[in-house]
């Protein structure tokens, strides 16, 4: 993931899209991981850290220890990311649509054809907004972010 991360990072870095406007992106695990909370936290973590705003609402729907969670979070200055973690039984993988003012970037792996050769997202340990996702979940309301 931090590969992603690091060349998505430099595309935006070198103003090839523009500014960041919109996130869609679908998470597939196929680990057995206990609860979907803490991919769905490193994904907000992830559009965080690519769009150029601090999130102003969260919304969140589905349930962290059945199949799928969807968030939706809605920036201070207009900007919008959705972001799907599903649990699968194939392989995990990750489609990405980042949308700016001149530009898109598609990332999906595996991909396709080249499937034997992509290398499965791997998560790691970090997350942002995980109390806020809990809160959206529980309550099915969308939660103002404080700060």
């Amino acid at each position: 993931m931090e590969s992603l991360k690091k060349s998505i990072d430099s595309v935006i870095k070198q103003n090839r899209i523009g500014s960041p406007v919109f996130l869609r992106c679908v998470l597939n695990i196929a680990s057995e991981t206990s609860s979907l909370l803490q991919p769905t936290a490193e994904m907000v973590a992830l559009s965080n850290g690519w769009i150029p705003s601090q999130p102003q609402r969260v919304y969140a729907q589905g349930d962290t220890d059945a199949i799928q969670v969807t968030v939706m979070v809605e920036y201070v200055d207009g900007q919008m990311a959705v972001l799907s973690i599903n649990r699968v039984d194939t392989e995990t993988a990750i489609d990405i649509m980042l949308v700016g003012n001149k530009g898109v970037i598609y990332h999906e792996t595996p991909i396709g054809r080249h499937h034997l050769s992509a290398t499965p997202p791997r998560l790691g340990s970090t997350g942002e907004l995980t109390e806020t996702i809990s809160n959206a979940l529980a309550t099915g309301q969308p939660i103002v972010v404080e700060g």
